[in-house]
Parts: structure tokens; C-alpha cells; sequence
């Protein structure tokens, strides 16, 4: 990839506070194989996807992310609201919290991230359309509702805690449950009952490395749907014990649909967790688009 630019966007303020270290770290490397870096600090929620969204993608090899989870879903959205011929591939280097599609894509350090990059290869990943009343969204790794929502919120709360914030959120989750009624649909089937969480998944795991949807594939077409309907705080318990390692899904009280599609009405308008972002609310349609984007990796 050597003689390539890239534009570059980086989160100084997300996560651990890391990007502008982070950033010091890849220069070099990718400087190395003759890449070059347009490079922009964002200011606010939501400007990444301004930045890609404005950019002239043709005047470019690549994208890179320095950021988390929330970082990557915004250039994403950006990427997306572009057409699909100026689409270019995206180099993600962790600089965050959570960093779950990194890990999907063995680019957990990132100097392994900017190997990636030099090395040039790319492959196609699917993104989640979700579309609401209000508006429409793009996830590269979950779409979550009910508990999936109360805990990102009790986890944001523990920030200063890094990543074991999501563990301790899930256990907080689990001793004060909050059952929602809703109306499940999927493969024309409908599904209505009290819920505690229901969660899309295009990676295998979210948050601290709990491997929630063990069998969910980044470029299947499909979307690994995780359904927990209400049960014992008990359940609740093994559920969470055993999701570090993909074994919560013998449980009776758990139930995975890999799907292309769903649907979520609620009783009243519910936040949703998009990509770790609480943004949007139900009701909601998700779709998936087949390998929408491409990734180094």
C-alpha cells in the first residue's frame, strides 16, 4: 500500500483518553510504507460522521479510525450516508473502551492494526440498517434493547472504571431487572411477551469481551439475534456467568434467531443501544446489507 493517503480521524477524548498517544504510535508505522495521513481530531459527538460524510472519499485509499467502538460506528454512518461507489476501506485502530470489532478482526494492539493497513488487505463486513420513527442508522456490532440499554447507561456512569465498567454494569442489571412488554418479529413470525433484553449481534462478543453471539459471523448476511424473555434473577445470574465464554445459550431461558431481518414494537418508545451508543428509539426495523462495507484486516 505504499504511496497511499488515508484520511485519518481521531478521538483524543473517548474511551481511556488515549487517541493522540495512539496516533503517535501508527504514524511511524505507516509513514514507514510511504502512507500518508490527512489527519482530524474530532470535537464532538457526531463528528466523525461529519467529517466522512463531507469528505471527497475520491481523493482517498483508505479511512482510518483511532477511537472505540463509538468512534468507528460514526464513521461508519458517515461511510454509509455516501454513495456506495466512493465507499473506501476502513482501517480501525483501537484507541477505546470496549474496541469489539477490533477484536473480531485481530487488530487488538494498535501497532497489529497498522500492520493491517500496510499490509493492504481488505475484506467485506455487513452493516445493520435500523430504521426508526425518527431516523436511520448504521451498526457494525449490535443493536440493542431492554437490559442491553440499562446497561450501557450504568456503565457510562462508571467510566473512570475502564473496562470492567460493563461487567459490573451487567451484575448491577442483573440484581434490579426491568422487564418490557413487547412485540418481537422476525421470519414473519411474531413474538409478543415481556422481554428483558433482546440484542442484534454482528460480532461475537460486545462490551467486556462477553461472548454473547458465539456463532455470529461479521460477513454471513446475517444478524445473530440474542432474545432474553423475563425469568428468575436466578436465570438472570447464570446468564451472566456464562456469557464470557458462550455457554449462557443451553440456557432454557435464552433463545439465538440468525436472521436477516427483525422488527421491535414496544409498549412506549424504548432507547436503543447502537454499537455501544445510546441513540434512537423503538420502535425499530433492522435489515442487514451484505457486505456494505470493507475493512484492513
Amino acid at each position: 500500500m505504499a504511496g497511499r493517503k488515508l484520511l485519518t480521524i481521531v478521538n483524543p477524548r473517548g474511551g481511556l483518553q488515549q487517541g493522540a498517544s495512539v496516533l503517535d504510535t501508527v504514524r511511524p508505522i505507516l509513514e514507514a510504507a510511504e502512507i500518508a495521513l490527512e489527519v482530524h481530531k474530532t470535537e464532538r459527538a457526531g463528528h466523525a460522521t461529519d467529517i466522512v460524510k463531507e469528505a471527497q472519499l475520491a481523493d482517498f485509499d483508505g479511512l482510518c479510525v483511532i477511537g472505540g467502538d463509538g468512534t468507528s460506528h460514526e464513521a461508519v454512518r458517515g461511510l454509509m450516508l455516501q454513495d456506495s461507489e466512493s465507499r473506501i476501506p476502513i482501517g480501525l485502530i483501537p484507541a477505546g473502551t470496549g474496541n469489539t470489532l477490533h477484536h473480531e478482526l485481530g487488530c487488538e494492539t494498535p501497532t497489529a492494526a497498522a500492520e493491517h493497513i500496510v499490509a493492504g488487505k481488505t475484506r467485506p463486513i455487513d452493516v445493520a440498517c435500523v430504521t426508526t420513527d425518527q431516523e436511520e442508522y448504521y451498526c457494525i456490532n449490535i443493536v440493542g434493547w431492554g437490559a442491553v440499554v440499562d446497561i450501557n447507561v450504568t456503565a457510562e456512569r462508571l467510566r473512570k472504571l475502564g473496562r470492567s465498567r460493563y461487567a459490573l454494569a451487567a451484575l448491577w442489571n442483573v440484581l434490579w431487572p426491568r422487564p418490557r412488554r413487547a412485540t418481537l418479529t422476525l421470519d414473519g413470525h411474531q413474538i409478543e411477551d415481556e422481554f428483558l433484553f433482546i440484542i442484534g449481534c454482528n460480532t461475537r462478543s460486545t462490551g467486556s469481551k462477553m461472548l454473547l453471539a458465539p456463532q455470529a459471523k461479521i460477513g454471513d448476511g446475517l444478524i445473530d439475534l440474542v432474545v432474553l424473555r423475563n425469568t428468575s434473577r436466578r436465570q438472570m445470574l447464570n446468564v451472566f456467568r456464562k456469557a464470557f465464554d458462550g455457554s449462557h445459550l443451553s440456557l432454557p431461558c435464552i433463545e439465538c434467531h440468525q436472521v436477516r431481518s427483525f422488527s421491535l414494537t414496544s409498549d412506549r418508545p424504548e432507547l436503543l443501544n447502537l454499537d455501544g451508543e445510546l441513540e434512537g428509539k423503538s420502535p425499530l426495523s433492522v435489515d442487514v446489507r451484505s457486505d456494505a462495507i470493507c475493512v484492513f484486516g
